[in-house]
């Protein structure tokens, strides 16, 4: 959630490019996200590597621009809001699947940070089914989620094994036990409140 909070810092790369985009459906956006992820697993998983660094970027951009759309064009809703959280999570088991599979991964750690992430995100969403707000909170959200894999991936470009495993791999385990921390803090955050109640 550290870098989550930052994202207005990005509005100006877009805000403009959401500005002429009115005729766009928010959900095709949406779509484009997933569609450049597979892009990216393709593109890593054979070891190309600058390539999957654009494709990830891309669909990371796609992923921020569906929702100013909707906004700017008054196109928000609930059909889109689902679909929005259900294509993350697609995005979220692809990219990480992808870093897990590759020469530079490891399934183990991989596993482990599918799951830490996608508890973290379930914690969340959880507390909005029982009647609260959607939580985001703690360290790593999916924007941190995303620069740290990014970072990882520029390092591995000039980097070897670091004490038996590659910078992915260790960036896997990484994700995964700070995601399992997070699931827990988000878990005991709501639990909290619900005693208060």
């Amino acid at each position: 959630m550290v870098l989550d909070k930052g994202r207005s810092g990005t509005k100006f790369l877009i805000d403009p490019v959401a500005a002429r985009m009115g005729k766009v459906s928010p959900g095709l956006i949406t779509v484009l996200s997933l569609v450049i992820s597979l892009v990216f697993a393709f593109l890593f998983y054979y070891g190309y590597i600058v390539f999957s660094f654009v494709a990830l970027l891309v669909s990371a951009y796609f992923d921020a621009l569906d929702g100013t759309v909707a906004r700017l064009f008054n196109k928000v809703s609930l059909k889109g809001d689902f679909l929005d959280h259900l294509i993350d999570r697609y995005v979220d088991f692809i990219v990480l699947f992808a870093l897990a599979i590759s020469a530079y991964g490891n399934i183990y750690f991989g596993s482990l940070a599918i799951a830490g992430t996608f508890l973290t995100s379930y914690v969340g969403t959880q507390a909005q089914a029982i009647g609260q707000k959607r939580l985001y909170g703690g360290f790593p959200g999916r924007a941190d989620r995303l620069v740290i894999i990014l970072a990882a991936i520029l390092i591995q470009l000039f980097t070897g094994r670091i004490y038996g495993f590659y910078i992915i791999s260790w960036t896997l385990l990484f994700l995964g036990l700070a995601g399992l921390i997070n699931s827990i803090y988000r878990a005991a955050k709501v639990y909290r409140s619900i005693e208060v109640e």
